[in-house]
């Protein structure tokens, strides 16, 4: 079924406006469709005082090139937001399709999410993985938070590149990787 959906901000309660849907099924129509977005796999990590918090994220993209930033969408609820609010640093480490298991563990309820992988302490205090496809190191410049998650943009103070390209992306419920089209 093709279906459409319009959405019409409505206050503090936005809600779907369908002429055929309610608001369960326009719902189900927005997860649905989200599902169809492939996103790259990431950690973000951050560090206050001597404890170190992190979760696994899509939700992450370049902002801009010059000031170098990096944006990520982080839920309040999460102890990671608190961490991340109060330290002004971040981490943004890009995975490869051998941290399948990595991304698990900081998706899950983990006593220790960093008791698997090696770790370094980057110049912002943040929690770099050593063999991330690419890590960035960020102070956070600003943050917009609406009811649910924050939009947290972070400056970019240090890159650590890795050399494997191998990306780690969630699409459609779960794992997958790329297959790369012969260069034209």
């Amino acid at each position: 079924m093709n279906t459409q959906v319009t959405w019409m901000p409505r206050g503090e309660d936005a809600a779907p406006v369908s002429s055929y849907l309610n608001a369960e099924q326009a719902l189900q129509a927005f997860r649905t469709g989200m599902r169809a977005l492939a996103g790259a796999v990431t950690l973000v990590t951050t560090r206050l005082a001597d404890e170190r918090f992190g979760l696994t994220a899509t939700a992450v993209c370049s902002m801009s090139a010059s000031p170098p930033r990096i944006l990520a969408c982080v839920n309040v609820q999460g102890r990671s937001y608190r961490a991340i609010a109060e330290s002004r640093c971040m981490a943004i480490n890009v995975l490869g399709t051998r941290h399948e298991s990595l991304a698990k563990r900081f998706a899950s309820p983990e006593a220790d999410p960093f008791g698997e992988g090696e770790w370094t302490r980057a110049a912002t205090g943040a929690p770099l993985l050593a063999d991330a496809l690419v890590a960035f190191d960020c102070e956070v410049a600003e943050m917009f938070v609406t009811r649910t998650h924050a939009v947290v943009i972070g400056e970019i103070r240090h890159i650590a590149n890795g050399e494997d390209r191998d990306a780690l992306l969630y699409v459609d419920g779960r794992f997958a990787s790329v297959a790369l089209m012969p260069a034209h």
